[in-house]
Parts: structure tokens; C-alpha cells; sequence
């Protein structure tokens, strides 16, 4: 009996001890926390909490309540947010512009444009995406792309969604003058962190082409797509997407990658590789092209 005795006045001691080294978070500290909160941006907040903790050992698990508690709050008024907003509200995004152009012995001129809207709403994600490419050098076209779609989600649960896909592209360097693609399909995601976020999606597709030799194709294929995102600061952002058609007389085979790091506010710099892939382009025309750009972009 003794000895039970002498194990819980031994508990007891050590929770007392550890209850007294417990210290409130200092004042400055949760001003820090509630700023990065104030954000929006998850992955900010998650490293602002991290060095919370480091610094302030002694105070871990008010620092988790607190950052707890934030978290709560900022979701409850996320979806308030969204049951009042109309659809012509609620829209984010960011425009991005690359030009340079040369004189002298070489004559050049490059132009790349970008945007890219997303929206969310309880049961529907929208986005919409635009993109422009174009180079010339002595007189002589080089690359030009251009791109629009249109994407809505429905969402099923925060990680599977249905997803209907609209996209018109020209890309005259790939053989074809226009072609239209309607995609319907399932995504899910594999995983959804503040760090890291990766997409996969899929689902039967119809291409209707017009090739710069004037012949029209239409095309039942399939569509597979995968996006990876990596806030590997709060300041940089990679981010990788492969996708492809398969099937039909041509299939195609995607892939973008880039770089984004924060200069200031809202304004950023990037730099992408892109590479298209046709399996059976027109005669005279290589079957892959790469575009490389560097860019200014601002988010809003």
C-alpha cells in the first residue's frame, strides 16, 4: 500500500511541475498569430504558429488552443461569407504579363498574358482560366498559344468533387487551327494540407479539331489530370500539373511547371516550363513544343 502510496504522490508531482511550467503566450506572440490568422493564407499561419512554439517552448498547448480557436472562427465566418454572396461575388485570382522585345541586329518581341479566377461557394468551385502566348524574332513567328476554359466543381465532400470542363485552344506550332474540348468526370483529393495539396481527376472527353490543313477531326478520348501544390514557404509556391487526352486519332500530353516567389504584397514573379506533346500532328510539325516564361504576377 506504501508503494501506491509513494506512485501517486509521485503523479501528482509530476503534473503540478508540469501544470507550473506552463506560461501564457506573450502578448506579442498573439498579436503575431492573429495577424497571420487575419491572412487568410494557411500555410503563413502554420509556420507563424511553428516558430510560436519554438521560441515560447513553455507555452505549446496554449499556443494550440489559441491558434485552435482561430481556426474555428475564420471557417464559421468563411461559411457565412459564402451563404450571402451573390455569384458575381466572391471571385479571387491573379494576372500575370511577361514581355521583352529587341532591337538592333536581332528584332524580337515576346508577349505572355495570363489570368486565372477561382470561386467558391458551399456545394460549387468555379474557375476560369485564360493564357496568351506569343513570340517573334526577325520577322518570323516563334511560338503562339492561346487558351481559355472554364471549369465548375461540384463538391460531394471537401476532397471529392464532380468536375464539367470547357476549354477552347489554339496552338498553330502543335498543327491545329482551334480545337474544342467538353470533359466530364470525378476528382479527388489525395491530399488537402496548408503545406501541400495534390489533385487527381478524370473522366471521358470529346475533341472537336480544326488543323491548319483545314481537316476537321472529332475525337471521344480520355481526359486524366493531376495537380501538385507545395507552399514550401510562405513566400514560395511549386506547383506541377500533368495532364493528358488519350484516345482517338491524336492524344496529347501536358505539362506545367513552375516557381512563384513573393516580392512583395501582392505582387510575385514566376517562372513555368511548359511542355505539349501531339501523338500524331499534320506532317512538317514537331510533335512536342516547350514554352518558357517569366513573369510578373499579382494577386487579387
Amino acid at each position: 500500500m506504501r508503494r501506491c502510496y509513494l506512485s501517486f504522490s509521485v503523479l501528482c508531482g509530476a503534473f503540478l511541475s508540469s501544470a507550473a511550467s506552463a506560461e501564457p503566450i506573450p502578448e506579442p506572440i498573439v498579436r503575431i498569430i492573429v495577424e497571420a490568422a487575419k491572412t487568410g493564407d494557411p500555410a503563413r499561419l502554420l509556420s507563424t504558429i511553428d516558430l510560436a512554439k519554438t521560441t515560447n517552448p513553455n507555452s505549446v498547448a496554449e499556443i494550440d488552443a489559441l491558434a485552435a480557436r482561430l481556426q474555428m472562427d475564420a471557417e464559421t465566418a468563411r461559411l457565412e461569407k459564402l451563404k450571402a454572396q451573390k455569384f458575381f461575388q466572391g471571385w479571387t485570382g491573379e494576372g500575370e504579363v511577361g514581355a521583352s522585345m529587341t532591337t538592333g541586329t536581332t528584332n524580337g518581341k515576346t508577349v505572355a498574358l495570363g489570368i486565372h479566377l477561382t470561386k467558391e461557394d458551399l456545394e460549387w468551385r468555379h474557375k476560369f482560366a485564360g493564357i496568351a502566348n506569343y513570340q517573334r524574332n526577325n520577322d518570323v513567328t516563334a511560338t503562339e498559344r492561346y487558351l481559355a476554359s472554364y471549369e465548375g466543381n461540384y463538391k460531394f465532400t471537401p476532397r471529392l468533387y464532380a468536375f464539367g470542363l470547357l476549354q477552347w485552344e489554339q496552338d498553330r506550332f502543335a498543327g491545329f487551327a482551334s480545337r474544342f474540348s467538353e470533359s466530364l468526370g470525378m476528382g479527388y483529393a489525395i491530399v488537402d494540407t496548408p503545406m501541400f495539396n495534390w489533385q487527381i481527376s478524370g473522366g471521358p472527353a470529346l475533341r472537336q479539331t480544326k488543323l491548319i490543313t483545314h481537316e476537321a477531326q472529332g475525337d471521344t478520348s480520355a481526359h486524366l489530370d493531376t495537380v501538385f501544390l507545395w507552399n514550401i514557404t510562405p513566400n514560395t509556391v511549386f506547383n506541377e500539373e500533368l495532364g493528358t487526352y488519350l484516345g482517338g486519332s491524336d492524344s496529347t500530353y501536358l505539362s506545367t511547371t513552375s516557381l512563384t516567389t513573393r516580392i512583395m504584397g501582392d505582387l510575385s514573379a514566376r517562372a513555368s516550363f511548359n511542355i505539349t506533346s501531339e501523338s500524331n500532328p499534320p506532317p512538317g510539325i514537331d510533335n512536342t513544343n516547350t514554352i518558357t516564361r517569366f513573369t510578373l504576377v499579382y494577386n487579387f
